[in-house]
């Protein structure tokens, strides 16, 4: 694994931040909202995807859930793991499916010597899609290798000439490829908003790096 300088200049290339230290941490990074330390995270890579049939995209105890109407079928397609090595990614059985496996083949990609992946899946109405807006990290936290790791998104409705019905639901999921190493993950975090206002993506995105492949979400 990289030493803590090199996850130092990782990260700081990454958020374009001129230096991390004396920055303030957080207790809490697991809840849903980011705390005031985390540092937005440029120069990230992400896979989308998207089934309309609303299977489970992955699952961390070896099998992937049945999804009947009356066994929670709508929290049971939800996921979130962070992966900081191989050994991570060998836990997680994804389906197979065509967006089950755009997701593993994108993380199966990831060189975990000098980055790290953050995977949410989660339900949605079918007439609505998820996008991505943003992901942080707690730069404290990595300094000493542990990888939090904090994903914002927003809700809207999908194009009106897009066929839908209103009580399905579907499954997306999210790969982020992050740009910085850590040696283990003790917490994670997500958020969303209710609804996506159009307007400038946030000033730390970049476009020129930023990867996306996949569906919309």
């Amino acid at each position: 694994m990289p030493d803590v300088p090199r996850r130092r200049a990782l990260l700081a290339a990454a958020s374009g931040l001129a230096a991390l230290a004396g920055c303030a941490g957080s207790d809490s990074a697991s809840n849903s909202y980011p705390s005031r330390s985390d540092r937005p995270i440029d120069g990230y890579e992400l896979a989308k995807a998207r089934d309309e049939d609303g299977r489970a995209l992955v699952a961390s105890d070896g099998e992937l859930p049945s999804l009947s109407a009356d066994e929670r079928a709508f929290q049971r397609r939800s996921a979130r793991r962070v992966l900081v090595a191989d050994e991570d990614l060998a836990e997680l059985t994804f389906a197979e499916t065509d967006p089950g496996e755009r997701l593993r083949s994108f993380l199966a990609a990831t060189d975990f010597e000098s980055a790290s992946a953050y995977l949410l899946a989660m339900p949605v109405r079918a007439c609505r899609e998820v996008r991505f807006r943003s992901v942080s990290v707690e730069p404290d936290e990595l300094a000493d290798g542990d990888l939090h790791p904090h994903a914002n998104f927003c809700q809207t409705y999908r194009p009106a000439d897009i066929e839908c019905e209103g009580d399905e639901v579907h499954t997306v999921g999210f790969a982020i490829r992050l740009p910085v190493a850590a040696e283990r993950s003790t917490g994670s975090g997500s958020g969303m908003r209710g609804s996506c206002r159009r307007g400038e993506p946030p000033t730390v995105f970049n476009a020129s790096t930023a990867s996306e492949s996949g569906d919309d979400a």
